[in-house]
């Protein structure tokens, strides 16, 4: 885990220097050789992707740079760009020309040595998860909301996201890669069978948008499935919640683990033998809008407005971190 004081104090040294322009940075990039702007190489045996870490390196040049080019941050040198999981560095090539002041977070032990090398300061190398990260402190120390960029695991994209959603009011952006099946659970409407919990919480919250799609050769080892690009906005001023997150969590579990089943039914452990709200009862968690999701939980619950500091709190993540 990371250590906050420490981590703190690694953010505050850096050099002020003029901002380079963004369409010369993106001109740069463009101009790059495919052998520069393709992942970094490892020394020969130095290790290789570890399983346990979920890890798939990007090693399409082309789709490095469209990633990064969807992130577009106005941040003084980049100062309020967080990187998620560097691993050789795809990523970190590319955003270190225009963002010279970013953060990269990073749990491999392995890569770490070899990121701090290759990107020395003012880029910040954090050695931690990104589970663990205190994105509220880190938004702080960098005055600002931050704009959130990597390739996530397949196996902790839900919790990566969560994690975000749970630390909503310091995020501006985030532009990741995931599994094209989250991706479409994450825009999903309605009556769909991609329709649930994912898709009401980020509907609430932000506004996903599939970029586009990432074929597997795009990725070592080649993995299974096809992934997405998707941009998750965070909106500036969102109107607070009638209810606090937390009674809201509690609906959508309660009713998404027996999805098929009207409400009166999957509902029945949490009305405490009350009668569900009639104009509910009878449809199915599926039938309903995330903003319906709000007005149900006020029923049940009463009306608990979210406050304005809830952000940071741990609501929607787990608190299993990765070893």
């Amino acid at each position: 885990m990371l250590r906050g004081t420490c981590m703190l104090a690694a953010l505050g040294a850096a050099r002020a220097l003029v901002l380079p322009r963004r369409c010369a940075a993106a001109l740069t990039r463009r101009a790059a050789t495919e052998t520069e702007r393709g992942a970094p190489k490892l020394p020969k045996g130095a290790f290789r992707p570890k399983q346990s870490l979920g890890q798939n390196y990007l090693q399409d040049p082309n789709y490095a740079a469209r990633i990064v080019d969807a992130l577009q941050c106005d941040s003084e040198r980049g100062k309020r760009v967080v990187e998620l999981g560097p691993g050789l560095g795809a990523l970190t090539k590319l955003l270190s020309r225009e963002y010279p002041e970013m953060v990269a977070v990073e749990l491999d032990e392995r890569a770490i040595p070899l990121l701090r090398e290759r990107y020395p300061s003012p880029i910040t190398i954090l050695e931690g998860d990104v589970l663990a990260v205190d994105y509220s402190a880190l938004s702080a120390a960098r005055g600002g909301k931050l704009s959130i960029i990597g390739n996530l695991p397949y196996y902790i994209t839900s919790q990566i996201l969560f994690c975000l959603c749970d630390h909503h009011a310091s995020v501006k952006k985030a532009v990741v890669t995931m599994q094209w099946e989250v991706a479409q659970r994450l825009v999903a409407k309605p009556r769909t069978r991609d329709y649930g919990i994912l898709s009401v919480v980020f509907q609430l919250y932000a506004n996903p948008k599939i970029t586009c799609k990432i074929p597997n050769t795009a990725f070592y080892p080649v993995p299974k499935v096809t992934s997405a690009l998707v941009t998750v906005e965070f909106p500036e001023n969102r109107d607070l919640f009638p209810v606090q997150p937390a009674k809201l969590r509690t609906v959508l579990n309660t009713a998404f683990r027996q999805r098929r089943k009207m409400l009166r039914q999957s509902l029945k452990s949490i009305l405490n033998g009350k009668p569900c709200p009639e104009e509910f009862a009878t449809k199915r968690p599926e039938e309903l809008k995330p903003e319906e999701f709000l007005e149900l939980t006020a029923l049940i619950f009463g009306r608990d407005p979210e406050t304005p500091d809830s952000s940071g709190e741990a609501v929607w993540r787990t608190q299993k971190l990765r070893e």
